[in-house]
């Protein structure tokens, strides 16, 4: 499958209505000039030098007002399309340079006719991209990918030329094999944003179909804002997977950790909708799994911003850049058809899946804890056990939740807190596991912590996370380095930094400190709970496989 790459260039080319190509004499563009040069879509121009040919191309971009596409061979004939592509840049020419190659992996290995060509235009390009010598499905989504972002780059907040790399491997006897056309089921993103005409075609797409919400981290929302976004959810019976880390709140959410734990790769499409719309940061890793096993069995619509692609289910078909407010004004207006059915369906499952019977854990720890958090209260979870058990139980709309799971590591979870702690009036709490706490300990001598600031420390000894694999038991020395078994203790540091520190190793203590820890009494607290490691993966383990049992029954 090496010359794929070349068979979705073409596609996308006439995709984007490219139709002069301007092309050079050589040996690596032979598949892509033998291909181009009988197809009567295009309009082939010969200019055997590579500067020319730059500037003839920029010139026939600039009087027709469309792109232009010049195609070369390796080595310095790319060098020579410099001056050319530079002032394409500088002028905002969608001038789109595609440059053939030879294996990326021979660089400097005394290769005739290879020089690095992936810094040539790396300062006068809107996009520099290489596509990949293609072996499988996962190569084939990523080259449908990177091309639909340099493609949908050429306009994208200004005109400008791209680059497109090629390599190609093969004698130049394989090169002029022909390759069988694949543009029938190549991936298109269709981009909007604020200046495009396309959005009234959005209505007839969303009438009568089955729409999913999935919403990621946020903590910017206003309240006028989560309104006109539970409007449309309303209009259109939408289910909404969302955690507590979207600060966001709707009748038509399902519990994500309940049901997407539950399901599998196969289960999961009972309940596939023919839409599914993200907006904000990041969100269940499983969520994008499941959907991502059902690769374009659905459409999926991304509202950026920042313009980006975020294709995390491998199904993307349109980018939104713009806000989420004026994406939502360009179709809550629409009358659509549609029923509750759908709605009904993911409610019922949510409804029907239970977490029950919790030894004393970490599991149960988070339990007992989300039921008493005050309203109005700031909440941080430390990345991994902390964030992922909270998602099981609801909390009140009045407590904002935090959790570093973009980068997701764990040595910045309690500086980040302790900051947010500072600028907020309220109580503010955190969850966190003993591996990240130690990790990050000395910004317990932070001298701006406030009297609000409440720590929930979890203490198992190291790291659980390893325990909830399955086939933790087959490796013997897991607790030496993987898992970092330790037995500290939190207790002598904080202390000697001034915070009251107060401890339990029982249900029942628990408890009963819990509720003072939870009191408004003016005092900066460490609450260091102390549980078993394996029963805390275990109780782990157990509850998605009793969710999953659940599911089978329920079926």
């Amino acid at each position: 499958m090496p010359y794929i790459s070349n068979d979705i260039l073409i596609g996308f080319l006439k995709k984007y209505n490219v139709h002069k190509l301007v092309l050079s004499s050589g040996a690596r563009n032979i598949p892509f000039v033998s291909s181009v040069e009988v197809d009567k879509w295009f309009e082939c121009f010969s200019v055997v030098d590579e500067r020319n040919a730059a500037f003839f191309g920029m010139g026939l971009a600039q009087q027709s007002n469309e792109p232009v596409a010049i195609a070369c061979t390796s080595g310095t004939a790319v060098s020579n399309y410099v001056t050319g592509v530079t002032e394409a840049y500088y002028s905002h020419v969608p001038l789109i340079a595609i440059t053939f190659d030879r294996s990326p992996y021979v660089l400097n290995q005394l290769e005739t006719q290879k020089i690095d060509q992936m810094t040539v235009f790396d300062s006068i390009t809107k996009a520099n991209i290489e596509l990949p010598m293609i072996k499988d499905e996962e190569d084939t989504w990523y080259c449908e990918r990177i091309l639909n972002e340099a493609f949908i780059s050429i306009r994208q907040h200004d005109v400008g030329p791209i680059h497109i790399n090629i390599p190609l491997v093969g004698s130049s006897n394989d090169l002029c094999k022909k390759q069988e056309s694949i543009s029938e089921s190549i991936k298109f993103i269709e981009y909007y944003s604020y200046e495009t005409d396309n959005w009234e075609l959005l209505k007839n797409e969303l009438d009568g179909k089955r729409v999913l919400f999935v919403l990621g981290q946020n903590c910017t929302l206003t309240e006028v804002e989560k309104a006109h976004l539970n409007e449309l959810i309303y209009k259109l019976n939408a289910v909404v997977l969302c955690d507590n880390l979207t600060n966001f709140h709707s009748k038509n959410s399902a519990n994500p950790e309940k049901t997407i734990k539950a399901l599998d790769g196969n289960t999961i499409k009972d309940y596939m909708p023919d839409i599914i719309i993200t907006y904000g940061a990041n969100f269940q890793e499983r969520i994008k799994d499941l959907f991502k096993a059902n690769e374009r069995l659905c459409a999926h619509w991304s509202i950026a911003e920042d313009g980006k692609i975020k294709d995390c289910f491998r199904s993307q078909t349109k980018i939104f850049e713009c806000s989420l407010k004026y994406f939502i004004s360009r179709v809550v207006g629409v009358e659509f058809r549609t029923d509750d059915e759908y709605l009904k369906k993911w409610k019922k499952l949510d409804g029907q899946l239970q977490v029950t019977e919790l030894p004393f854990s970490n599991f149960s720890i988070i339990r007992d804890f989300a039921n008493v958090i005050p309203n109005d209260s700031l909440l941080h979870l430390s990345i991994l056990n902390a964030t992922r058990l909270m998602q099981f139980f609801d909390l009140d709309k009045s407590i904002r939740v935090y959790s570093n799971v973009n980068s997701f590591g764990i040595d910045g979870c309690l500086p980040t807190f302790l900051g947010q702690a500072y600028a907020f009036d309220g109580l503010s709490f955190i969850v966190i596991g003993d591996l990240s706490f130690f990790y990050a300990m000395n910004a317990m001598g932070i001298k701006h912590i406030k009297n609000n600031v409440r720590v929930l420390l979890i203490n198992n000894g190291g790291g659980a996370e390893f325990y909830i694999v399955p086939s933790h038991n087959e490796l013997k020395t897991i607790d030496l380095h993987i898992g970092a078994a330790h037995h500290q203790v939190a207790k002598g540091w904080v202390e000697s930094l001034g915070f009251e520190y107060i401890s339990a190793n029982n249900e029942v203590d628990f408890r009963e400190k819990l509720k003072y820890f939870v009191s408004d009494n003016a005092k900066t607290i460490v609450f260091e709970v102390f549980t078993d490691l394996e029963t805390d993966g275990q109780t782990v383990l157990k509850t998605y496989r009793k969710l999953e049992k659940q599911l089978r029954d329920i079926k």
